[in-house]
């Protein structure tokens, strides 16, 4: 990888590098963190290894090393459990404002601080978002659910049927989407993944299937071309606050695009309908991140930020990283900080109809 920061290692400013050099070795005593050693940066990840998000840790974070002299390696800590609290709490606990300890979160480590999940002890809307890689999605049917449109999905005779893993995960989005365009749907969840999801939809077990963009045009997309799959609506990407198609599904329409057209009739697919707009900013648009903690120095932040905008302008770094970031550019915390905590604040009242939702039809009730 050395190839690609031949003149990297001096693109982060001196003065920069100083202050967060100075910092680190200034800083009181963690009593709850034991930094792994001189020139390493210590990265929780409260998933365990091998999953997506682990994936995308140790993937990006060796692009940052290259890119800081002071900096060797980042060294990756699994603290799973709990979808995700355990390991979250833990680093709050620790209070770390160096940058010489980070996290890296997902969507449902925003899901459950979003909803109040009780044993959630940190606020995303305080923390210090330093680099975000969003994603597309998809929601598609097959031939076989007689769903042939949006209309005959709507005007389904019976309930269609949802596979998916977890109510209260990115599966929320989808199902609020569906909520607000007052579809018939009804959820059947505890899958262990998205390739069981899709193929339950494959073969006629269940109705209708959410993928990512990356996962849809691979395993998805081929069977588009024979008739077999057919895909809704996408979620499309955030550009300059305004969401728009998915360059890398141009011809899908966007759930927005849907939603004016179809939903709205009722006061509850309103409601579902904005809390679909909350939820699917930071579950899709920003999905992963890498944090910090609340008061982190600005110095760290904006190391990040000059690192991220020089990743993006290099072309060997983006061919490297297109399947790892599923097509979509690595994005600045710092620039993007103010539309993530935008979307987290939510009218309560929405929050209690997706709480009561969750809870009434789903059978996944946040508080026990």
């Amino acid at each position: 990888m050395s190839r690609i920061f031949e003149n990297g290692k001096k693109a982060v400013t001196g003065a920069v590098l100083a202050a967060v050099t100075f910092l680190v070795g200034c800083a009181p005593a963690q009593t709850s963190y034991n930094p792994s050693g001189n020139g390493i940066i210590d990265v929780v990840v409260p998933y365990g290894t091998g999953g997506g998000t682990d994936t995308w840790a140790r993937f990006i974070t060796p692009y940052f090393a290259e890119k800081q002299d002071a900096v060797n390696r980042y060294q990756v800590e699994n603290i799973p459990g709990g979808e995700s609290i355990t390991g979250t709490n833990t680093y709050v606990h620790a209070g770390v404002q160096t940058g010489n300890q980070v996290m890296v979160a997902s969507a449902t480590t925003y899901f459950q601080s979003m909803l109040g999940h009780p044993a959630a002890e940190f606020k995303f809307s305080e923390m210090e978002p330093l680099a975000f890689n969003g994603t597309g999605a998809v929601l598609w049917t097959s031939d076989k659910s007689g769903i042939t449109d949006i209309d005959s999905l709507i005007n389904h005779e019976d309930e269609v049927l949802y596979g998916g893993m977890s109510a209260t995960g990115l599966d929320l989005v989808p199902l609020l989407a569906l909520e607000a365009l007052g579809a018939p749907v009804k959820g059947v969840f505890g899958m262990e993944g998205r390739g069981p999801s899709r193929l339950a939809v494959q073969r006629g077990e269940t109705d209708l299937d959410f993928q990512t963009t990356a996962s849809y045009l691979s395993q998805v997309g081929p069977y588009e071309e024979t008739g077999e799959a057919l895909p809704l609506f996408s979620v499309g990407i955030l550009e300059d606050g305004e969401v728009v198609r998915d360059p890398n599904l141009p011809e899908i329409p966007t759930f927005e695009e849907i939603y004016q057209e179809y939903g709205g009739k009722t006061e509850e697919q309103r409601k579902a309908y904005e809390a679909y707009r909350a939820f699917v900013v930071p579950g899709f648009f920003y999905q992963k991140g890498l944090w910090a903690n609340e008061g982190t120095d600005p110095a760290v932040v904006d190391t990040y930020d000059q690192m991220i905008d020089e990743l993006n302008a290099d072309s060997s770094f983006k061919e490297e990283a297109s399947s790892a970031l599923g097509g979509y550019d690595l994005l600045s915390g710092k620039q993007n900080r103010d539309e993530f905590r935008k979307a987290l604040k939510i009218d309560p009242e929405i929050m209690s109809y997706t709480n009561e939702i969750l809870a009434n039809k789903y059978d996944a009730p946040v508080h026990g």
